[in-house]
């Protein structure tokens, strides 16, 4: 028997666990390591306790991310590239391959930049903000659902994430490691 999802319960966390996880927390850390082969997260809690990992390899065309839970190896969910379009485009998809939605990047916008998630060809996020300086908000119907915010004191690169509404973390968290994973191939060809 199929459960049907209407509405902003579309977006919810659909596994429950013991303990804590992503997909119920609304303070995140996430930790990049720096010297490493891969693009590696590290999604925890306040308490600094390791709720799931992200891997992506750095050289991986497209780029790919899987994020997992460090207690059993669950996969949690999949960040899939797409290699031939004009702007950057990646798709969030749930440990079962659903789609949770696609990251776009505008092309062009006079101040800032801008981003987008859509599902079923409908916008269901936002995401604007100074990038660069890894403050940024995400935004559905016209409401802050979460905030994202560089920790400058860390030997490594962190990121505050706070969730302020109703959303699905696994789109929040998706976003923040595509939004980090542009900005590390921008600066790149840049140099």
């Amino acid at each position: 028997m199929g459960l049907s999802m209407s509405g902003s319960d579309q977006y919810r966390n659909p596994i429950t666990s013991s303990g804590s996880s992503i997909l119920d927390a609304n303070e995140l850390l996430l930790t990049k390591k720096i010297l490493s082969l891969r693009e590696h997260y590290d999604i925890g809690d306040r308490s600094g306790n390791i709720l799931a990992v992200g891997e992506g390899n750095l050289i991986q065309i497209p780029a790919n991310f899987k994020v997992t839970d460090p207690r059993n190896g669950q996969l949690i969910m999949q960040i899939e590239g797409k290699i031939l379009t004009i702007r950057h485009q990646f798709t969030m998809k749930d440990s079962l391959g659903v789609e949770l939605g696609t990251i776009r990047k505008k092309l062009m916008k006079l101040i800032g930049e801008e981003l987008w998630v859509e599902k079923d060809g409908k916008e269901v996020m936002r995401i604007y903000g100074n990038f660069l300086e890894h403050d940024y908000t995400m935004e559905m119907n016209g409401k802050i659902v979460a905030q994202v915010h560089r920790k400058w004191v860390t030997i490594r690169d962190q990121y505050g994430i706070s969730i302020l509404g109703d959303v699905d973390r696994r789109l929040v968290v998706g976003a923040t490691i595509v939004l980090e994973h542009i900005e590390v191939e921008e600066r790149r060809s840049r140099s």
